[in-house]
């Protein structure tokens, strides 16, 4: 799985990196992370102002902007998402 962490708060991404690594621990699955956090790249992409956000499967996901995503609600998001692979792979 390919995860890219949106976000320009240096102390943030070092949390939610931490959260998302021990979350794909925990769920056994195997993942790379990408952080992109330059602001023009960020203004490009029309996301400066909804950070932080998870870019997984070309999907974003946010909670509450500028705050830090906890390992709980990131295992619940992994969760959904290989449920969602797995039905659909079953089809």
């Amino acid at each position: 799985m390919n995860i890219t962490l949106w976000d320009r708060d240096a102390t943030r991404i070092a949390d939610i990196e931490k959260n998302l690594r021990s979350a794909l621990k925990k769920l056994a699955i195997e993942g790379h992370i990408t952080i992109m956090s330059e602001p023009p790249l960020l203004n490009r992409m029309g996301v400066l102002n909804r950070v932080p956000l998870l870019e997984i499967n070309g999907m974003y996901w946010s909670l509450r902007v500028e705050e830090t995503i906890p390992e709980s609600d990131i295992i619940d998001l992994l969760t959904a998402l290989t449920r969602q692979q797995e039905s659909h792979s079953q089809s």
